[in-house]
This record gives C-alpha cells, structure tokens and sequence, in this order.
C-alpha cells in the first residue's frame, strides 16, 4: 500500500527522473523483494526525503500522518524517520511532539532520536533548545556520542561562540571520545571567524598529532582565512602540502585559492584558477561566481562580471545579493547609474530587494 501511496501523492511532473521511474514500476516489482514492515515504510520515506521536501513538503507531511498510525509504530527507526522529515521540512514543533509521545507512549527515543533533534534546532540558530536536550540525553540515561558534540560544537562556532564550542570539545575529550576530522574542522572554521587564525592553526596541529587526516575543508579553511590575512605565503604552503598527501581538490578550495589569488593582486593567476575548476568537470556554485565577479569589479572590469552573471543564470546558477552587490558597486565606482540602476531592476525581477545592497559590506 505504502508504495501505491507514494506513487500516488508524487506528481507526474516531478523534475527527478529517479521519481518519475518509481512511477511507471508495476507494484509487481517491489513484490519480488520481500522485506519488513519497517522497511516498506522507511524506503518511501527516504524517497520523499531525498527527492521532494523542496518542492513538495505537504506530500512528505501527508505521507507521515497516513502511516503514524501503522502497525510498525512501535519501531524507534520509524519515529527516528518521521523526525527527521518534520525538521527538514521546518516543523520542528511536529518533531517535538513526536519525542514527547515516545517518551510517554513508547518507544523509547534513542541517541539517532535526539541527535536528529539537536540538529534541526540547530539548523534553525536555536542551540539554546539544542544544549537542553542534550541535557536531556543524561536524564533519560543515553550518552551523547561524537555526532551530538560535532554537531553543537558547528553550531556554537557559527555563532561564533568559541569559547563554548572548546568547552563542548573539551568535555567529549574527558569522556574519551576522540574528535573527528569534522570536529577539528568546526572548531577551526569558528576560530578564524573570529580572527583567531594561530589558534586555528594550532588546532590544525592537533588534529594531525592525533592521527586524524585533515580532509579538503580543513585546509579550505585555512587557506581562505590565510589569504585574508594577507599572508599568501603560507596559504600556498598549505595548497602545496594538500598536493603532496593527495587530498582532492574540489569547488570549496579552489573558491578559496581564486578569491585569495584576487587579494593577493593576482588576478590573472585567480582567472585561470577558475578555468581549471572548469577544466576539471567541477560546477562552480553561487560562492564561487561571487568571488570571481568579486574580483572583477574590484579590478574595474565591470563589464565582465556582469558577463559572468549572465553566465550564472545560462547556467542555472541563482545569483545572491553579494554578486549584484558587487556589480552595483562597480558601476557606480564609475559614474554609471543607469547601469547600476539596470542591474538594480534586475535584482528586482528575482525578487531580492535592493535594500539587501546596503547590508553587505
């Protein structure tokens, strides 16, 4: 039945060929392999959570309140599912709810329960919420794991909270749990957010000397914060020591070589950082445009910026603020306002309000 219902609730017209062939499957198909109740239930879920939350929130919310009450309701992986597609689609207060009739009803919520939860409050800046229910984790006596540490301590570091993503560090190390390259990675990412590069390097350190391998973001990090500083020098060595141990380069680390290759006065050598991206069959994202017409319109070729904004949207690539921001800003530089009044009116057509250009520095 859930099959049928999924098919059922997915439109005709869905963009993803991967639903649209799940539509034309007889049902005969799923009957060659046979598989548990839970599993008949989750499957669809994953479907829907993978393929249509964007686009069709209220059929995973339909989907979820059809079988809330199916004979698989005492399954902790059931109710862990249902979480986690009510806090993707933004109904947190949905998920809560969930937790409060497991713990009254059963089953009883499990770790995956509550690390789903503390990453949907998370999600949305609410890590007061969050660190109570990790609070809450001791009272139902489960013990946080990596995941919930990781987790809050990103959160933190993004609120640029450092001190309290080093307590959080802190306090899985005295419990013996060893970070993760995700962990030292987020630890970082908060230190140079907030201008502490050295203490982010030290961390670096530790992270090596405690046999974790640094992955493309670690080092991401650090060159981006270190172009930032000027210090191009030791960005390089850190591009040079990625190529030595082989660590794949991809969209992130190439957006920070080309923006910091632009502030280190080096714009033809940022130029052609972004034609190998290309080269390499890598799709530059929004951050990765912004940094090139970035510099472009610092250097006065507005023209081509604005180039490479048509090029985004041949490209499918939505445009945010700091992109016309920049464009706005190099007209203007030059006494062109009615091009900068062009691309004003443009930003308008994509419903971004050109007040948003006086919010970015």
């Amino acid at each position: 039945m859930n099959f049928l219902f999924l098919r059922k609730i997915t439109p005709q017209s869905s963009p993803f060929p991967r639903v649209q062939l799940l539509r034309k499957l007889p049902l005969s198909t799923f009957r060659r392999f046979p598989s548990s109740q839970a599993t008949q239930f989750l499957f669809p879920v994953a479907i829907l959570q993978r393929f249509l939350p964007k686009t069709q929130p209220s059929a995973m919310k339909r989907y979820m309140n059809t079988y809330l009450h199916t004979d698989i309701r005492n399954s902790v992986e059931h109710f862990n599912v249902l979480i986690d597609g009510y806090c993707r689609n933004g109904e947190i207060s949905r998920a809560v709810e969930l937790l409060e009739g497991m713990k009254t009803n059963g089953p009883a919520p499990d770790i995956v329960t509550y690390n789903t939860l503390i990453n949907g409050f998370c999600k949305i800046g609410d890590v007061f919420t969050a660190r109570k229910l990790m609070v809450e984790i001791f009272l139902v006596n489960l013990e946080p794991n990596v995941i919930t540490y990781t987790t809050l301590i990103d959160a933190y570091c993004k609120i640029q909270s450092v001190e309290d993503a080093r307590s959080m560090y802190d306090e899985m190390t005295v419990k013996g749990m060893v970070p993760d390259v995700v962990t030292y990675t987020c630890i970082m990412n908060g230190l140079c957010k907030c201008g502490k590069v050295e203490e982010a390097k030290s961390v670096f350190r530790e992270m090596e000397e405690a046999g974790v391998v640094p992955n493309h973001f670690s080092y991401a990090t650090l060159i981006d914060s270190l172009f930032k500083e000027g210090n191009e020098a030791e960005a390089f060595a850190f591009q040079g020591q990625m190529v030595v141990r082989g660590v794949g380069f991809d969209v992130v680390v190439y957006t920070a070589l080309m923006d910091g290759l632009f502030k280190a006065g080096m714009p033809n050598d940022a130029e052609n950082m972004f034609q190998v991206l290309s080269e390499e069959s890598l799709v530059p994202n929004c951050i990765t445009y912004s940094a090139l017409i970035g510099g472009l319109c610092k250097l006065g070729d507005v023209n081509k910026g604005e180039l490479m904004l048509q090029e985004m949207e041949e490209k499918c690539v939505s445009p945010n603020v700091v992109v016309y921001a920049s464009i706005v800003d190099g007209y203007t530089k030059k006494g062109l306002l009615n091009e900068a009044m062009n691309v004003m009116k443009k930003m308008v057509q994509r419903n971004i309000s050109p007040m948003f250009l006086f919010m970015v520095h």
